[in-house]
């Protein structure tokens, strides 16, 4: 735990040397990148590069049976998707990444949502009562 300690400090106290040194190589569209205000020397970069992994557990799993899926939780994606898409274009920095991130957790959400309430609740109906 120490060793990740030093080694998250030691990126944070050399992250802007490293990026001024990008910027002023001149190197065309990396400089640019480094340069940008929710480039990845900032945390508006970051969190949504995590949150890829979120919508790529998604976009695996869009066969998954519809009676391992919640429901609740991907209401919740679904709307975190919606919402935070907006927000994105909205924040200063403006976060494409955010941005683009979040349409991809609304269409996987959705899609698995969709397909919950086709199963439970359009196609259950269809069914007739045997007594």
């Amino acid at each position: 735990a120490g060793a990740t300690a030093a080694a998250g400090a030691a990126c944070v106290v050399a992250g802007p040397m490293v990026q001024s040194a990008m910027v002023g190589a001149n190197l065309g569209a990396v400089s640019a990148v480094a340069a940008a205000e929710a480039g990845p020397f900032t945390v508006h970069f970051w969190a949504p590069m995590s949150k890829w992994m979120i919508s790529g557990a998604s976009f695996m799993d869009l066969n998954r049976p519809t009676d391992q899926i919640s429901l609740a939780q991907y209401t919740a994606l679904t709307f975190t998707g919606l919402f935070f898409s907006r927000y994105a274009l909205l924040v200063a920095p403006i976060n494409y990444t955010l941005c683009s991130v979040n349409v991809a957790l609304f269409g996987s959400s959705a899609w698995h949502l969709g397909r919950k309430v086709k199963a439970d609740f359009i196609d259950d109906a269809e069914k007739p009562d045997i007594l």
